[in-house]
């Protein structure tokens, strides 16, 4: 299933194939092609990641190169429901290093990849699906470079756009509603609000994978005819990632594609606190963590290892959060959603007060009510006496 919608996403370059006007396409009798010692390519075709395979009459991730392997994750960043699809590239002769907590140590020239796709109807996502950007986070000695691609309107070809763009994309969603994104594909200066860490207040930010942790990778996939295994497996098998312990040793992140179909009704009430801090750690924790921009500025704390409730937010109050608000005093009032500027921010499509600050100009209706349940199933405390 999942390589059918990689084939629906990527079935344009099919004609780009030995059409000049497009860059020529991909070459099947050469690997992945990164560069690392020039000005990125025009085109996202020169990178050579995406083929057409002439024995199935698909087109796939790079056939003749298996070391290109696509990854799902348990509970997915959202924006504004565009349609995933990613991958991680280790060149020849390399390997990536495992981290229980933190992402990999991925080596020089490793690429991770990344499709966004609007379907014109959520209900039938492989169907009359538009390409709108391919990001790739390319790994050079001195750190990672993020690098934007816009897909151009034949579908032919991605062009590397740094300026970046807002487009409005019209689309129904899952539950037959008309909704109107103001998409944005960042600029790649922009991409550092998201991936930023800094190890302390007057640390140089670096530039940091979110997506290729253990608790996030940590799941099956559909791998073709290589048949369905643990994507921790397959990267430990194919030698592309050392040091995978049991798989037992590892707690994934929750997985939310339960509550995506059916709502927190879907899933147990014993779940929910699980569910809602591995949300809020994919979502949120990239920019508010001990070592990320925002956490060190704010001193909230969303990542799902933290255990101190009060810089959770329990009747903590914002830093300075100003319109964003929404009039309330704080960041989490135990028992009462609806007064918690948290799921006021995840809720509200107001400009200037939505979370997260990129990446998001509708509201998730799922993660917001996976919210309102989380913290309206806590003890209720009274803040305002504390």
């Amino acid at each position: 299933m999942r390589r059918a919608l990689v084939a629906m996403l990527i079935a344009p370059l099919i004609a780009a194939c030995g059409d000049d006007d497009v860059g020529g396409g991909v070459d099947l009798s050469r690997p992945v092609h990164v560069v690392l010692d020039a000005p990125p390519p025009a085109l996202l075709s020169a990178w050579n990641l995406f083929a057409w395979d002439p024995v199935t009459g698909g087109v796939t991730f790079n056939p003749t190169d298996d070391r290109v392997v696509p990854y799902e994750l348990n509970t997915a960043l959202f924006s504004d429901f565009a349609v995933k699809e990613r991958a991680i590239y280790v060149p020849p002769g390399a390997t990536a290093t495992f981290d229980p907590e933190q992402a990999f140590d991925l080596p020089v020239g490793a690429v991770l990849v990344k499709n966004f796709a609007f379907p014109a109807d959520l209900r039938t996502p492989t169907e009359d699906v538009t390409l709108v950007e391919t990001r790739l986070l390319v790994r050079h000695a001195d750190g990672w470079q993020p690098l934007p691609y816009v897909w151009n309107a034949a579908q032919t070809d991605a062009v590397f756009t740094p300026a970046g763009e807002v487009r409005a994309i019209s689309f129904v969603d899952a539950m037959g509603a008309p909704r109107t994104s103001s998409y944005l594909v960042p600029q790649k200066n922009q991409c550092e609000t998201c991936h930023a860490r800094k190890l302390t207040a007057d640390a140089t930010a670096t530039i940091v994978p979110i997506g290729v942790k253990a608790r996030h990778l940590d799941r099956a996939h559909a791998y073709g005819a290589s048949g369905t295994m643990n994507q921790l497996d397959r990267l430990a098998t194919a030698g592309l990632l050392a040091g995978v312990p049991a798989l037992g040793d590892i707690q994934p992140a929750y997985d939310f594609r339960t509550i995506e179909a059916g709502g927190v009704v879907a899933i147990p009430p014993a779940d929910v606190d699980a569910a809602a801090r591995s949300y809020l750690d994919i979502n949120c924790a990239h920019c508010h963590a001990p070592d990320a921009v925002q956490g060190i500025t704010s001193q909230l704390f969303l990542h799902h290892a933290n255990t101190d409730l009060f810089r959770l937010g329990y009747c903590k109050r914002p830093g300075s959060a100003g319109t964003g608000t929404g009039g309330f005093e704080f960041d989490i009032v135990p028992g009462s959603p609806d007064t918690s500027i948290l799921y006021f921010r995840v809720h509200t499509e107001q400009v200037g007060a939505m979370m997260p600050l990129l990446g998001r100009s509708l509201l998730h209706d799922r993660g917001a009510e996976l919210l309102h349940a989380w913290i309206a199933a806590m003890t209720p405390i009274d803040c305002a006496s504390m």
